[in-house]
């Protein structure tokens, strides 16, 4: 177990296998932030002394992990981990240098991580550490599970911000779990089961769509994007009662991309295409952790789930695929089907008269420029700004890109409204930004491209190969925003 401790007090030691210490760089040498515990744990006044010479290497850079200095008595072993430098230190590089502590950790005994020091909101810092050890201690083979508990004066004060940490670090681990489930065994059908049982054990109203049911709704491109394989398509609709909600989600959940009849090229990219659903997933996670938190969040979600397979019955260049809202598009390219079955639903949504639409997809590697962003395009300044906002307060920045109405020559259509990608240019995340504000009718939009985030082909600390979950801690903040917290 690790226990996350606030405070100066030593009787919360006793027990502990391993004391973690955050430290500072410093111009001379590390500085442990909590200098009076530093005092008191593992050698007392020399605990600097024997820790520099255990490792003449540890200077506190971020996410830097000392040596584990063992004592001779009773005492826990001391690690230090980096948090770098004061001046710099926020409760997102907390996160970012705990992340790979919890990871080292992990079924080593009882830890306690030393939360005292760092000069900023203490409710900050204890959500940031809830959330770095359940995301950083978690291995999805692994059963156990990581248990975490607050031990503070201020309880009462600090308590909410731990719930919320421990939400959203369950909430992250559930969305990696499912974005790391291998295609075959994560169908569309078994894709919408798993999300609308978790929504009924929170008694949130659901619904499944199958074919019949897409057919009645109009979402002729979701419908078509699995034309091409065995496993058959499926919309799952969270709080479908409220038809006018005041936020719009729609997620991308495409269990499997091969690219259709246009099929993927490079090996590397669609050997894990399992990931091409970490959208829906993330709505839905985001939602089912506000729930947890007691909000009724004043929202309806949309997810198309399909599998996108070459065939005998596949969709190909040059189909024309109908939209709820009466529109058609030209297929131009097979492997732009994120944005088809997110056009369906953006149009769904729009045509039910919500007052903001906001749809995640992981349509381009571009959007967010490298792995820490997310791209943001949107027709709405407040809306954009509050995404923003809610990825900068979490840990999971993204970034707004601009959106220009003339780009739209770029993807015309002689034989339908529009066209899903351009023939005369590169295809970019700006291009399925503009195709997929079309849909959106009147009500304020936003689209997150969550391609350069949500799942790593290469490690980047603190995070290693594979799923982060990406952007469900956005937006659950969003969430929590909205509801005034």
């Amino acid at each position: 177990m690790t226990t996350l401790r606030f405070g100066s007090e030593p009787s919360v030691l006793a027990k502990a296998d391993i004391l973690v210490m955050p430290a500072f760089a410093g111009a001379h040498g590390f500085e442990v932030a909590d200098a009076e515990l530093a005092g008191k744990a593992a050698h007392g006044g020399q605990f600097a002394r024997h820790v520099l010479r255990l490792d003449p290497s540890f200077q506190g850079k971020v996410g830097q992990l000392s040596a584990l200095l063992v004592p001779a008595s009773n005492e826990p072993a001391v690690l230090l981990v980096g948090v770098g430098a004061r001046d710099a230190f926020s409760a997102n590089t907390l996160r970012d240098a705990l992340m790979p502590a919890a990871h080292f950790l992990h079924k080593r005994g009882s830890s306690v991580i030393a939360l005292n020091g760092f000069g900023i909101d203490p409710g900050l810092v204890v959500r940031a550490a809830a959330e770095a050890c359940l995301i950083g201690a978690h291995f999805r083979s692994d059963e156990t599970e990581t248990m975490i508990e607050l031990l503070i004066a201020e309880a009462s004060k600090l308590k909410r911000a731990f719930e919320v940490g421990t939400a959203a670090g369950k909430a992250v681990n559930w969305v990696r779990d499912l974005v790391e489930t291998p295609g075959g065994d994560l169908v569309p059908e078994r894709l919408a089961q798993v999300v609308a049982e978790r929504a009924r054990q929170l008694d949130i109203a659901v619904e499944v769509w199958d074919e019949a049911e897409l057919v009645k709704h109009g979402f002729g491109a979701t419908q078509a994007v699995g034309r091409g394989s065995a496993n058959k398509p499926r919309v799952v609709r969270l709080y479908p009662d409220r038809q006018k909600a005041g936020l719009g989600l729609a997620g991308k959940g495409i269990t499997f991309d091969s690219g259709g009849i246009n099929l993927k090229r490079n090996a590397q990219e669609i050997a894990w295409m399992k990931a091409d659903m970490a959208a829906a997933a993330a709505v839905a996670g985001a939602i089912f952790a506000a729930v947890e938190l007691g909000l009724d969040p004043d929202v309806t979600a949309v997810l198309p789930m399909a599998e996108n397979m070459p065939g005998g019955h596949a969709l190909r260049p040059g189909d024309v695929v109908g939209h709820p809202d009466g529109r058609k598009t030209e297929v131009v390219d097979t492997d732009c089907e994120g944005r088809l079955v997110l056009a369906d639903a953006i149009a769904h949504l729009a045509r039910n008269g919500v007052g903001e639409i906001v749809d995640v997809g992981t349509l381009t590697d571009g959007g967010g420029v490298g792995p820490l962003l997310w791209g943001c395009w949107s027709t709405s300044t407040a809306l954009a700004d509050a995404l923003c906002d809610a990825g900068e307060l979490a840990g999971e920045p993204g970034w707004r890109l601009p959106l220009r109405a003339e780009y739209e020559r770029l993807i015309e259509s002689k034989v339908a409204d529009i066209a899903n990608a351009p023939l005369s240019v590169p295809d970019s995340g700006q291009l399925a930004a503009t195709y997929l504000r079309t849909f959106a009718g009147n009500a304020a939009w936003a689209h997150v491209d969550n391609g350069s985030s949500a799942y790593l082909d290469q490690g980047f600390e603190p995070w290693s190969v594979g799923a982060t979950g990406s952007p469900v801690r956005a937006l659950l903040q969003l969430l929590l925003n909205r509801a005034g917290e």
